[in-house]
Parts: C-alpha cells; sequence; structure tokens
C-alpha cells in the first residue's frame, strides 16, 4: 500500500519529504532547463523543499521526466547559498548507456549553454551534469 501511495505522488525527496504536485508542475520546466544547462535554478523555486540541506537536493520524480529526450531516474543539485562555489545539476539517466547518453549530447547544439555539459559514469549510474561557475551564474 505504501507503494501505491508513493507512486500518485508528483515528487519523492530522499529524506521522504514530497511537495504537492502544484509545486512539482511549476518548478518542472525550470529543473529541466538548469539540467539541460539552458537556465540557471534559483534557490527560491525550491522553497519549502527539503529545508533541512541548504544547497543540496536529491529530487526522484515520481512521473516520467526527461531532459534531452532521455529518462530521468533521479535529479541532484547543488546551489551555493553564497554563489562562490557556483551550482551542479545533475540528472541520473535510467535505461541509457553512457554512449547513448553522449551521443544524444552531441546531437544538442553547444551554443547558448550557461555551463559545461558533460556525460560520466562515476558508478554503476549514468550521470549527465550541467556545472555552472559562479561567475557563470550571473
Amino acid at each position: 500500500m505504501n507503494a501505491l501511495l508513493l507512486a500518485a505522488m508528483p515528487l519523492v525527496l530522499m529524506d521522504g519529504q514530497a511537495p504537492d504536485i502544484d509545486h512539482w508542475l511549476r518548478i518542472e520546466p525550470a529543473i529541466a532547463a538548469a539540467v539541460e544547462c539552458r537556465q540557471t535554478l534559483p534557490l527560491h523555486m525550491l522553497d519549502g523543499i527539503a529545508p533541512n540541506a541548504p544547497g543540496s537536493w536529491s529530487l526522484v520524480p515520481a512521473r516520467s521526466f526527461t531532459v534531452f529526450r532521455l529518462p530521468v531516474k533521479r535529479i541532484e543539485l547543488f546551489i551555493d547559498p553564497d554563489g562562490e562555489l557556483g551550482a551542479s545539476y545533475t540528472a541520473v539517466i535510467e535505461r541509457r548507456g553512457l554512449q547513448q547518453v553522449r551521443k544524444q549530447l552531441n546531437l544538442i547544439s553547444t551554443r547558448e549553454r550557461i555551463g559545461q555539459l558533460s556525460a560520466d559514469q562515476p558508478n554503476d549510474e549514468v550521470q549527465l551534469v550541467c556545472t555552472v561557475a559562479a561567475t557563470e551564474q550571473g
């Protein structure tokens, strides 16, 4: 029964907290844009989500969520509240290998990126990461 309840939530946080569906629908486009390195994610967009982890969030979308047409298992965000360390926006990709993810990235235009976009597989999971230096955050 707990699994059914979790499946109905729009977003489940690693610490068990979950914002309502309206909140997720408001932040979803901004999260996708950040992971795709199109725009920074303003801290205020994450107000009320995991307040005990300032600057760091791990979000698990409960509904289908993609970036660059790749299925996302989890989003990991780091935004330095002081602005000195910049930000990193990570999408853990599911059901795709590293070569598939890199091939998809090669098809994407490199213009108008706000930071460095990379794909890696540090563990068993393929990750797509947008890293934004403090000076690039604006």
